[in-house]
Order: structure tokens, then C-alpha cells, then sequence
């Protein structure tokens, strides 16, 4: 589970399990073992674009809540897809964290620079 207090904020909330169960009512079969060509009852709700890599709190609340950013998986593929987006474990946290970062810094320190002058005010 995501270690971001925002997300788990945001996941706790009566807006997100309404959510989560129509996303679950709406597709009560994992949407990529269909795809694979299996037959397996969804459990999960997948964010497609991770919550925890938005940078503000209005850009977490977006991906979270929209549901053209979510999919209904069985456990299995849940664990899958995360494990072959490099979402799970030590290294990959690092990784994610130090991208954030990068983010973070281009977002609210790189935007008004001119490469002659340094920065506008």
C-alpha cells in the first residue's frame, strides 16, 4: 500500500468507496484477464495514473477520482501490473520518490529561469 498521507487520506473516504463499488458494479470481471481471455471476478480497483506521483493535493484529488483513470483487476493482475510498472518494493519507492522530487523542483523552481539573467521575479 501506498505510504503518500495524502492517498491514504483520500482512499479512506466515503467519496472514494462509492466510487470503488461502482467501478466494481460496473465491471465485476477483472478487465485484464478478459483481456488475457479469462474469466476472473474483479476485487481491486487499479489508479492507472498513480495518485501518489501527482505533485499538489488538487492534482492527487483528480487522478483519485476520475474514473477514466481507474480499472477493476482481480488481486493477481493488481500485484501484476504494479509489479511490471516498477511499483513494488525498496528500490522502486526510492525511485519514485527521487522522480517526485525531480518533478517538485522543474514544477515550482525551473519555470521562471532565464538562462541569462537566473531567476524572474
Amino acid at each position: 500500500m501506498a505510504k503518500d498521507k495524502d492517498y491514504i487520506q483520500l482512499i479512506n473516504t466515503t467519496r472514494w468507496k462509492q466510487l470503488r463499488k461502482s467501478i466494481l458494479d460496473a465491471y465485476p470481471l477483472c478487465q485484464r484477464c478478459q483481456q488475457e481471455g479469462r474469466l476472473t471476478a474483479a476485487q481491486e480497483v487499479h489508479h492507472i495514473r498513480p495518485v501518489e506521483e501527482a505533485i499538489t493535493y488538487a492534482d492527487k484529488m483528480q487522478r483519485m477520482y476520475d474514473a477514466h483513470n481507474l480499472q477493476a483487476l482481480c488481486h493477481d493482475c493488481h500485484v501484476k501490473t504494479h509489479t511490471e510498472q516498477g511499483r513494488c518494493g525498496r528500490e522502486a519507492t526510492k525511485k519514485r520518490n527521487e522522480k517526485q522530487v525531480e518533478q517538485v523542483i522543474k514544477k515550482f523552481f525551473d519555470e521562471g529561469e532565464d538562462e541569462d539573467r537566473g531567476p524572474v521575479f
